[in-house]
């Protein structure tokens, strides 16, 4: 394939290529890069351990050094040029040129030294310099003998102090000199000849590390930064103040004048200690997705605190970082599966912003960042349709009821309620027609014996003719009392009392104590027309709703159990809160319905994302087998698990005022706050300020800032006192700026069987993965 181009970024002395072949961005790294993670930048002496056998010290342009122990103290001063001793002769206190001279004329004759005569400014007298400087006490005593010897007696040994200017100390003042705006202070390669040129000086403000621990090997200063790592480092970590790290701990003095440390670690490595931190959650493709958005922000951000001398930091400014402590073996797994991947646009790594909850929708990255990243473009935080909630949906065999009359859906539920406990369902599908029809001798068979099996009486004999009336009535009346019991105790009036509907006329002498005392007794039903129409059959719903009302009187249908659904899996109802939960099967068959307003509907399906309040009975073997679900009032994109989805908060106008003039000046008095203009996800991106010093305005992510809100998702309600807002009221959902991948989001995706690939799809459009090492 021919090449098209090249794209080269040179960051943190690393080279970043994406290339374009035919047409194809690719992206390659030549090796792992290292990262730089700066652990503190304000310590005036930090301990460095490690359970090892011994720490092992590296410094530019030195071999590496054994320390003989496994702990250390490491501070900071002031930088002292080492002195030493050097000697001379000299003959003092000669009166004249003329007679300096002489001796050294004398001298050079009668030794062979060298002699040089010179004034002492100081005492207004003559000296004479004989030979060279001498490195110790014991050449400048020598050289003194020989001259006594030849009669040159009066010979002073003079001692001199000289400060010895190390070539670290030359490179450091000329990398400091150059630095412009690093703050690095310690020597971090070597800058050319270690001599100092005509005028050049020595910085006086130099300050060194200073390593001290048990043995002699671990005592030491340096002008260079030192970076400790353990004897094993790959096995071992070393630790920071009792904090373990991957990779090595480098300090060096700041601009301050202080120790800055800095964990420097393999990307990979650095990884496992981001991911269980930025994502915990238990789901293996979302904690991917998050390897892959932490490992592409590292490297898009590699140089990104260069004039600190690291990268990144370890908090939410950059990506929490909380070393081996946080490690997991979910966290290590997802980090390994996805070695050297990361996200790329157009054949570059992007800045791949995630943030903890995004309210259901993640905005586009120019609106609370000002950068337009075409990458960066806010998205529902769910799935297309009905594919958002195919993971947690339970379905039934069933076909649901279809009905035209509203008085029968009420019936399709207590017929299931029935056919749950026993009782004949003779249908398919309940339909108007059915429950407008007589019921069959098998239907009023069961139905009948499931009443006596509850009276305690043998199971009546039931015909065709039963489904009449004041048939119905005497079979109701040989399970509900005793023989001739109602004949013999209700008199003429008392019967008369009970039956004075408009057709009681029409029932013969001999059933008329029986209805009389089902009627009262609230065992039997009439027409809503005031008529028992003792010629025509009941339908299935008469014959329904009296059973319903004797179930009801008798108190003898079981209470539905009621809970809080979690999150279905895998066609199962899961019931609990908190981290407590039971999960029970549920049959294909089970009786399902749905609330639609305050109505329960039949349904062939539902969702259960969690937090529906659900009422259900189990059969024999604890499966569910009828189930009534109250749809959640929370929100149900994919980040509703999160903690954080809904919030409030209320604030005086005194104290948002306090808190907009973080940002905006000359406010004056605050008059009013107003929302002017939205983004993609109906975030506020710029908001009016009015003041009595004028109309301001804030846009951007600056929003959430100025207001101290957990997100930028908002609206906004105010509470007015007179003519004056008294009292602001913020509802929102969220945490976070709300751009990039939403980590509850990922999660929730992550739950419903997405990978990983398509998470990191989803929240960042139009990237690639690719393998960079």
């Amino acid at each position: 394939m021919a090449l098209k181009g090249v794209l080269v970024v040179f960051a943190s002395q690393l080279l970043l290529a994406g290339s374009v072949f035919a047409g194809v961005f690719t992206y390659r790294l030549p090796a792992e890069p290292l990262i730089r993670i700066g652990l503190a930048t304000n310590a005036s002496s930090v301990s460095i351990t490690t359970s090892d056998s011994s720490l092992v010290a590296f410094s530019p342009d030195e071999p590496s050094r054994l320390l003989a122990s496994n702990r250390v103290s490491i501070s900071a001063r002031a930088y002292t040029p080492p002195e030493i001793e050097q000697y001379r002769i000299e003959f003092q206190n000669l009166p004249s040129q003329m007679d300096a001279n002489s001796l050294a004329d004398d001298i050079r004759e009668a030794t062979g030294e060298s002699a040089i005569a010179s004034i002492d400014v100081e005492k207004n007298t003559w000296r004479v310099w004989v030979g060279g400087i001498k490195s110790t006490e014991e050449d400048a005593l020598l050289l003194k003998q020989q001259l006594a010897d030849k009669d040159f007696d009066d010979a002073v040994v003079v001692v001199e102090k000289k400060e010895i200017i190390s070539p670290d100390a030359i490179a450091l003042s000329r990398q400091v000199r150059n630095a412009k705006k690093s703050e690095v202070r310690s020597l971090v390669r070597t800058t050319g000849s270690v001599k100092l040129a005509p005028g050049e000086t020595v910085d006086p403000n130099l300050r060194e590390v200073i390593v001290n621990g048990p043995s002699e090997e671990s005592k030491f200063s340096s002008l260079k930064s030192v970076a400790f790592g353990s004897l094993n480092e790959r096995t071992t970590p070393v630790r920071l103040n009792g904090k373990a790290y991957r990779g090595k701990l480098e300090v060096f003095v700041n601009a301050s004048g202080r120790l800055s440390v800095v964990n420097v670690v393999p990307l990979e490595d650095y990884l496992l200690g981001v991911v269980p931190s930025e994502l915990g959650l238990p789901a293996i493709e979302a904690q991917k997705a998050q390897a892959v958005a932490a490992r592409t922000y590292a490297i898009a951000n590699i140089g990104g605190y260069e004039t600190k001398g690291f990268d990144m930091v370890p908090t939410v400014y950059s990506q929490v970082y909380k070393g081996v402590s946080i490690e997991t073996a979910m966290g290590t797994r997802a980090v390994r599966e996805t070695t050297g991947i990361v996200a790329t646009y157009h054949g570059e790594p992007i800045m791949a912003y995630f943030t903890s909850t995004c309210g259901g929708r993640t905005e586009d990255g120019k609106n609370i960042f000002g950068t337009d990243a075409p990458y960066l473009k806010g998205v529902e935080c769910s799935l297309e349709g009905r594919r958002q909630f195919d993971p947690f949906t339970i379905r039934t065999s069933r076909r649901p009821a279809k009905l035209r009359d509203a008085g029968h859906l009420e019936l399709a539920r207590f017929m299931s309620r029935l056919a749950s406990n026993g009782f004949y369902l003779s249908t398919a599908e309940m339909t108007d027609d059915w429950f407008d029809s007589v019921p069959n001798e098998n239907e009023m068979s069961n139905w009948l014996n499931q009443i006596a099996a509850k009276a305690g009486k043998p199971f009546p004999n039931v015909t065709h003719d039963t489904a009449r009336p004041l048939e119905l009535a005497s079979t109701l009346a040989k399970l509900f009392y005793e023989p001739r019991v109602n004949d013999t105790l209700l008199s003429d009036s008392d019967v008369f009392y009970q039956l004075t509907f408009d057709d009681a006329a029409e029932v013969p002498k001999e059933k008329r104590a029986d209805l009389a005392a089902l009627l009262r007794d609230g065992l039997f039903i009439l027409h809503p027309d005031l008529t028992l129409k003792p010629a025509k059959p009941f339908t299935r719903a008469e014959f329904l709703r009296l059973i319903g009302q004797i179930y009801k009187k008798k108190n003898w249908l079981p209470d539905l159990q009621k809970g809080t659904a979690k999150a279905s899996t895998d066609g199962k109802l899961i019931i609990g809160s908190g981290r407590s939960s039971r999960t029970l099967a549920v049959r294909p068959d089970v009786f399902l319905f749905r609330e639609f307003g305050e109505t329960l509907y039949p349904v062939s399906e539902t969702a259960l994302v969690g937090g529906e309040n659900i009422a259900y009975q189990t059969d024999g073997t604890g499966a569910v087998i009828y189930l009534e679900v109250q749809p959640t009032t929370t929100p149900t994109s994919a980040e509703n698990m999160s903690p954080f989805t809904n919030w409030t908060k209320t604030v005086s106008a005194g104290a948002l005022k306090a808190r907009l003039s973080r940002y905006v000046r000359d406010i004056g008095t605050l008059m009013d706050v107003n929302i002017k203009k939205v983004g993609y996800s109906r975030r506020p991106i710029e908001i009016e300020i009015v003041g009595s010093n004028g109309i301001k305005t804030l846009s951007g992510g600056k929003i959430r800032s100025a207001l101290r809100l957990p997100e930028q998702l908002f609206v906004m309600n105010k509470r007015y006192s007179g003519a004056s807002v008294a009292t602001y009221t913020f509802t929102g959902r969220g945490w976070g700026h709300g751009v990039g991948m939403c980590q509850y989001g990922a999660y929730g995706m992550a739950k419903m069987g997405v990978k990983y690939d398509e998470i990191i799809k989803h929240y960042y459009t139009g990237v690639d993965l690719t393998r960079a090492y």
